[in-house]
Parts: structure tokens; C-alpha cells; sequence
């Protein structure tokens, strides 16, 4: 569903009003907040907001995934390399 409103891995909280009907969808770009909420949907009632199409010519199927646990993901592990012989200092040179 993610992909199909071009929403997701922000880092913070996403809103999107969808006519499911229309297949048409508007995403919230403002304050994620009370006054930013009750904005964004005001002007969509006054046809102010801006609309996108859907992707596809259906809704988009739903998925379960389990729900966030609140950690933070594991890192993917990476290969030491060794630096010992780079020179990082350069004590010949005078310019910058």
C-alpha cells in the first residue's frame, strides 16, 4: 500500500486521505498534529488540497506484517578493511 501512495521509510508520521472510489489519494505534507490534521483536511473539503491518481487500476491489496516492535533494525554486518596501509597525513605538503 506503501508504494502505491509513495509513502513510507520517511522517519516520522504519514497521513493520506484516499477515494477509494475515485482511485485518487492526497498525502499530508504539513505538521503532523492536531491544527495540521484538522488543516489538511479542511482544505481537501474545499478542493484546495492536491490529488494524486493511484497507481494501478484497482485498489491496492492490503497486507498483515507483524507489528514494529519499537527497536530499532539490525544492522547489516560489514567486512573489515584493512586501512594499515593508507598514509591519511601527507607532512610533505605545505598547501591546503
Amino acid at each position: 500500500m506503501e508504494e502505491s501512495f509513495g509513502i513510507g521509510g520517511f522517519g516520522y508520521p504519514a497521513m493520506v486521505a484516499v477515494n477509494s472510489r475515485k482511485l485518487k489519494y492526497s498525502t499530508m505534507t504539513g505538521s503532523f498534529g492536531k491544527d495540521g490534521i484538522s488543516e489538511f483536511l479542511r482544505d481537501l473539503s474545499y478542493g484546495k488540497g492536491k490529488t494524486s491518481s493511484i497507481r494501478g487500476t484497482e485498489f491496492p491489496k492490503l497486507e498483515t506484517v507483524e507489528a514494529w516492535d519499537g527497536k530499532d533494525g539490525v544492522l547489516p554486518q560489514t567486512d573489515d578493511i584493512d586501512l594499515s596501509d593508507v598514509e591519511l597525513d601527507d607532512l610533505d605538503k605545505t598547501e591546503l
